[in-house]
């Protein structure tokens, strides 16, 4: 199953604000909706993106990996 748009999007802004709170305030949804969409996509990946912490979120080596990947697509879909 190939991840949706939303869903990286969602990600991206998780990774850019190191914080579930902050990407769900940006993005207008809620925390768990945040939440699950990550959740979501790290099941249709078969990989963990995110290292969470009750204090910190980081990226995992795939992560890292596929922020660098669709950075600059998001970026040129924005500025479209």
């Amino acid at each position: 199953m190939r991840p949706d748009l939303n869903a990286l999007v969602i990600f991206a802004l998780v990774a850019e604000e190191r914080s579930f709170r902050a990407a769900a305030e940006r993005s207008g949804v809620t925390r768990s909706a945040v939440s699950q969409t990550i959740r979501r996509l790290e099941e249709s990946m078969s990989v963990a993106l995110l290292r969470r912490t009750t204090r910190s979120v980081s990226l995992t080596e795939a992560g890292e990996s596929l922020l660098t990947r669709i950075r600059p697509a998001l970026a040129e879909m924005q500025a479209a």
